[in-house]
């Protein structure tokens, strides 16, 4: 899967592997982070590293698969777009 996220909840799908220029470009982000996503596949998922001091809208969906992967009582949020793909596509 690799899926960008937008915080309206609408959803785009890519077929193929993005460069993380690419997909720092579709983010519109400086700067990158990632975390890892509990799942068989092996995902993590992208957002920009500045979305909380840009004052970005809260992505609920990504907020969630974040919280999914965190301590219980975790209440961080994710904001902004966020971009879901395989770690292996940076694999050298």
């Amino acid at each position: 899967m690799r899926r960008l996220i937008l915080p309206d909840g609408s959803i785009t799908d890519f077929a193929y592997p993005l460069t993380c220029a690419r997909i720092a470009s579709l983010l519109k982000a400086d700067t990158l982070d990632t975390f890892r996503l509990r799942d068989a596949g092996d995902h993590v998922a992208m957002v920009d590293d500045a979305g909380h001091q840009k004052g970005l809208p809260i992505n609920s969906k990504a907020t969630e698969m974040y919280l999914a992967t965190c301590r219980p009582g975790t209440t961080h949020v994710i904001r902004g777009p966020v971009f879901v793909c395989p770690d292996m596509d940076f694999a050298p």
